[in-house]
């Protein structure tokens, strides 16, 4: 059973997103926060795009309001709130999205793994010719190349796969709308030939 903890350690810990609703005992929210805020400054960092740093500071504000606000909850309040994650992430959708991984979207993974590790090996590859061919030579013929290759190719095709992710949602929130078109249009149509069966 989760306890009411001392407010100065809680305070404390809030600093940090999601190890205020940790400290507390609410694990799945402390994870759905942190999570975010560390991608989120994995993705700003790596895409070198300042406008990414709107959302980390909303969410670092977020969550140190969010547990505060739950250090001061009553007994009642605070024994009534259910430890789930957030974001409208629930247990259901994380093993929906597990069956995806290994099934629907197995090929996206591999991609995005294959592309990692190319990108490793790449940064390997150019700390091996630095060191080989020696900084003069390097830096003179090789380095605006491989620096090139190596920072706008990944961003290219991380920003590629937003954009496609992003049309999938919107052809995917279409299909939705026109399912539920039909099913109204079905329901009328039922409504219509009951009425005309009964009069």
């Amino acid at each position: 059973m989760r306890k009411k903890k001392n407010r100065f350690l809680l305070f404390i810990f809030s600093w940090l997103p999601g190890a205020g609703e940790m400290y507390l005992g609410f694990m799945k929210m402390g994870v759905s926060l942190l999570g975010i805020f560390v991608l989120l400054i994995m993705i700003a960092t790596y895409l070198d795009i300042g406008i990414l740093a709107l959302p980390i500071i909303v969410v670092y504000v977020f969550s140190f309001f969010h547990a505060n606000n739950l250090g001061s909850l009553s007994d009642e309040e605070f024994y009534r709130i259910q430890d789930k994650f957030l974001f409208g992430i629930d247990e259901k959708e994380i093993s929906s999205l597990k069956s995806n991984m290994t099934g629907r979207y197995r090929r996206v993974l591999a991609i995005i793994l294959i592309c990692l590790g190319i990108a490793t090996l790449w940064q390997t590859m150019d700390n091996f010719l630095r060191h080989f061919l020696g900084d003069d030579f390097y830096y003179r013929y090789i380095h605006n190349g491989m620096r090139m290759i190596g920072n706008e190719v990944p961003r290219f095709i991380i920003g590629f796969v937003i954009v496609w992710l992003g049309i999938k949602l919107i052809q995917g929130k279409k299909v939705e709308l026109d399912k539920l078109e039909e099913n109204e249009a079905q329901e009328v149509q039922a409504d219509r030939k009951w009425r005309d069966k009964n009069e």
